[in-house]
């Protein structure tokens, strides 16, 4: 028989090589279940994280359901509260005007029924002897008469003085004249004559008008102070409150004090 072929005995590299092949392969197979393990336990994690997110959302969903439904009824709160506001101001507007046409009307009214009265003032405490209407009547004359001027007393119906005694400064007579034309002369004459004296002290006399009134009339005092001493010009106030400026042959009425500034510096 012949003899059989005796395998070869693997030389110390090649044990080397079958030692290292061996080792890549257990090392692939290891990474392979390590690979799968971690994919595994990674989709379980995601799937409970999905699951705790779901529950989590969930009534974070509600509430902002609930929120969206709060702030649509805030809106439409809101928008029938601008339409509310926006009556509101047109109604304010036309209230505001009808107050300010019958402040005038009221002004006007309580000046009207003021027309017949003068005030005096700085006449002394006590010298009318309990007849005031007649101690007025004798003052007018004894101030304001002698030629051109007042000739008898004038008839009044009625003078008394004003406000509670203080015992401070003499508080003024309100007179009230029963024909207006001696009202106004009694005006005119104190305006001629400049400073009136009774008893050795000084007296003035002005019109009777209301407090409104009478600011918007001293509004003006600034305004004919630039005006006198100009030369060619005449000024003067006119019921209720216009002041009247003559200036070169021309006549010009003014409703308030920066018209007449504006006046002077363009024309003056």
């Amino acid at each position: 028989m012949p003899p059989k072929p005796v395998k070869p005995t693997p030389g110390p590299s090649q044990a080397s090589n079958l030692t290292a092949n061996a080792g890549n392969a257990v090392d692939e197979n290891l990474l392979k279940a390590i690979r799968n393990i971690v994919q595994s336990v990674i989709h379980e994690e995601n799937n409970a994280l999905r699951e705790e997110i779901r529950r989590a959302v969930s009534p974070l969903k509600a509430a902002l359901e609930t929120c969206e439904g709060t702030l649509q009824e805030h809106e439409e709160g809101l928008n029938g509260l601008d339409s509310r506001l926006e009556a509101m101001e047109k109604q304010y507007d036309q209230l505001y005007d009808n107050y300010k046409i019958l402040q005038a009307k009221t002004d006007d009214l309580e000046n009207r029924g003021r027309r017949c009265n003068i005030r005096i003032l700085h006449v002394k405490e006590g010298l009318e002897s309990g007849n005031p209407t007649k101690f007025v009547a004798n003052l007018l004359t004894e101030i304001l008469g002698g030629p051109g001027g007042l000739q008898s007393p004038p008839t009044l119906d009625r003078a008394h003085r004003t406000g509670p005694a203080n015992g401070g400064r003499p508080r003024s007579f309100l007179a009230r004249f029963h024909y207006f034309q001696e009202k106004e002369q009694v005006l005119r004459l104190a305006r001629e004559k400049g400073r009136l004296e009774f008893q050795g002290g000084q007296v003035m006399i002005f019109p009777d008008f209301s407090a409104g009134l009478s600011k918007r009339r001293a509004e003006f005092i600034e305004v004919k102070k630039l005006l006198r001493g100009k030369e060619g010009v005449r000024y003067g106030l006119v019921y209720p409150a216009r002041l009247r400026v003559s200036f070169q042959g021309e006549e010009n009425m003014f409703d308030t004090p920066q018209a007449v500034k504006d006046f002077i510096a363009d024309k003056m």
